[in-house]
């Protein structure tokens, strides 16, 4: 087994792919920036390049011929523009797939999709499976993941190469989570919206992403469409009860949703408020009946240990510019 990861700087790359390199697996990444953290060690090899420069990622696949490629690569709200990171996302992602089905020694694709192409409706029921359909409303990032779904489950492939979409909720553990984003808002808020108390949130712990990750590179039967989430969730009210809820205007909160997002304090866009105000709770089970999984964590002791590691704020911030 040999893994390539796209976006192995990012946080979802970073912690995947310093566990599989830590086990021995062959780990090649690429990513814009630099590894995230020094010293992988002999087993991750890296090369700097985007996922929109085809030439470059064919040169790359067919040097290292992996065996399965995770597609983490995303701008995330980052690049604050729409026809970038359509380039970006949406193209990138048909380079990834195409030359994964080019290359024999693919034999399987993870693509990360999120849980936000649901989106926030007052109609979402309390769980929502992989058949419920994608609803992501104005929000670019989640119509962006709702085309390369499509993109990646009605292109023709061989026969030999598995591919498999994986919703993810927010991942979170000591040190790690996105900066500027939902995460950053619950822990370094003194108040939050009284619309937001009752909001139903999941917290994947990281330890359980990197099991069901490793579950599902390790299965060569896999493919179709999986929720990753908890078999719980968390209403902010009960893990935040010390917080000042203040009570303000839908209005209100979108125009200062959208002045933080401007001045890049938070990447949430303002097209994505319902997803504060209704619950987006993803059903696992499919994924779990599949490997009889066991979360090590619920979603609110997940949350608890949830942290900011000032060094990834920094290493964000630089990926943004």
């Amino acid at each position: 087994m040999k893994v390539l990861i796209t976006g192995s700087s990012g946080s979802f790359g970073t912690i995947i792919s310093k566990d599989l390199a830590d086990n021995k697996i062959p780990v090649v990444g690429l990513d814009i920036r630099g590894p995230a953290i020094n010293n992988i060690g002999d087993n991750f090899r890296f090369y700097k390049c985007c996922i929109t420069d085809k030439k470059q990622l064919t040169i790359i696949f067919n040097k290292e011929k992996p065996t399965h490629v995770i597609h983490f690569a995303c701008t995330f709200n980052r690049v604050r523009d729409p026809e970038k990171e359509y380039e970006i996302d949406v193209r990138g992602s048909k380079n990834v797939l195409e030359i994964s089905n080019n290359t024999p020694s693919v034999r399987q694709l993870v693509f990360s999709s999120s849980a936000l192409a649901y989106g926030g409706y007052h109609d979402n029921p309390e769980w929502l499976d992989e058949t419920h359909p994608l609803r992501p409303g104005k929000l670019r990032y989640g119509l962006n993941k709702k085309e390369i779904e499509n993109i990646y489950l009605t292109t023709p492939i061989r026969d030999n190469l598995r591919v498999t979409l994986i919703r993810v909720c927010t991942v979170v553990g000591p040190k790690f989570g996105k900066p500027a984003s939902v995460i950053s808002i619950l822990l370094k808020w003194s108040w939050l919206p009284e619309f937001c108390r009752e909001t139903r949130l999941q917290f994947l712990h990281t330890e359980d992403f990197v099991s069901l990750i490793k579950f599902i590179i390790s299965d060569d039967q896999i493919s179709g469409i999986y929720n990753l989430a908890p078999d719980t969730y968390s209403v902010v009210g009960d893990i935040l009860p010390d917080k000042k809820y203040i009570k303000l205007p839908v209005s209100a909160a979108t125009g200062l949703l959208a002045l933080l997002y401007n001045l890049r304090v938070l990447n949430l866009h303002l097209e994505g408020i319902n997803n504060s105000i209704y619950s987006i709770v993803m059903a696992p089970d499919k994924l779990v009946s599949r490997y009889n999984y066991r979360f090590k964590y619920t979603s609110s002791e997940a949350f608890a240990q949830a942290g900011i590691d000032p060094n990834i704020d920094k290493r964000e911030n630089l990926r943004q510019e």
